[in-house]
């Protein structure tokens, strides 16, 4: 049995992915919707007060712009959970390394990403697959952090963790502190069994995030790097600064934001970032995308 968690700040999501979870679940639920379109308070907030007052013994923090395509996902997640009492957390995507570098959940490199989701664009964009799995074919894999978009769990593990409602106000870092913290008193999982739609404009990734993320990892510091691999690449972090310069190249990010984002890492002192620092500045503001596609036309 689930209890299905959604803060919603769009009826028509709210309405689509509750005909949705009806048709596909495949197991007893209980949705509980908090319609965020007045309020507007942290979706740490939101959650905790949904988690309070869930009925079942096992929770899924969904977004509500999702669409499941698999018939019976629930019972794959009461599956996993009931297969080993170790896994308290399940998500679709998440990674088995969180960086002291600033970053979102994932890194960029196949050895430590896992993934299994379908990002539509909902202005009319392309469709983007993400499947990162490793070559063993395993269903189920370990990792640390947990995308936000799908995160279920033990209601046991989310009394003893709590979605940081203290600390984090707004809308972006709960899913990779909530399941880091998860990850010291349990096993966090990405599946691959659950195949799923996100309707997203590609995410939020501007002065907000940037801000949260500076002070997430400045908070954090004494406890980052976090993984449960026995051996990482001498140079990951530096690999991951520029994985995450390259990714935020095309945001419209204020010019002190990225300064900052620069100097708190000291990202100057590494030459291997030069060419990355370069972009993070000047892609966006001298319209270099513009030209590359003008390029890709022709």
């Amino acid at each position: 049995m689930l209890s299905v968690l959604i803060c919603s700040n769009d009826i028509f999501y709210q309405n689509q992915v509750r005909e949705n979870i009806k048709n596909t679940i495949g197991v007893p639920y209980e949705i509980l919707c908090f319609d965020n379109r007045l309020g507007k308070k942290g979706i740490c907030y939101v959650y905790n007060e949904l988690a309070s007052k869930a009925s079942f013994p096992h929770l899924c923090f969904v977004h509500e712009d999702v669409l499941f395509r698999t018939q019976g996902w629930g019972k794959h997640i009461l599956d996993s959970f009931a297969e080993d009492s170790n896994i308290g957390v399940i998500g679709v995507a998440g990674s088995k390394y969180k960086s002291k570098t600033f970053s979102g959940w994932y890194t960029g490199y196949r050895e430590f990403d896992c993934a299994n989701i379908l990002h539509l664009d909902r202005n009319g964009g392309a469709t983007q697959l993400i499947f990162l799995a490793n070559d063993s074919h395993d269903k189920i894999e370990e990792v640390v952090t947990i995308d936000g978009v799908f995160i279920s769990c033990r209601k046991e593990i989310w009394e003893q963790v709590r979605v940081d409602d203290d600390q984090l106000k707004g809308f972006h870092f709960y899913d990779i502190d909530f399941s880091l913290r998860a990850a010291q008193h349990c096993s966090v999982m990405v599946t691959y069994e659950i195949d799923m739609v996100h309707i997203t404009t590609g995410g939020d990734f501007g002065n907000n995030w940037v801000d949260t993320a500076i002070a997430y990892h400045q908070s954090n510091n004494d406890s980052l790097p976090y993984t449960k691999l026995r051996s990482v690449p001498h140079d990951i972090e530096i690999r991951i600064a520029n994985t995450w310069l390259d990714r935020l190249k095309t945001v419209k990010i204020s010019w002190a934001r990225k300064v900052k984002w620069i100097r708190q890492q000291k990202l100057y002192r590494h030459s291997k970032s030069y060419y990355s620092i370069l972009k993070f500045l000047l892609y966006k503001p001298l319209g270099l995308k513009y030209i590359h596609r003008l390029f890709k036309r022709k």
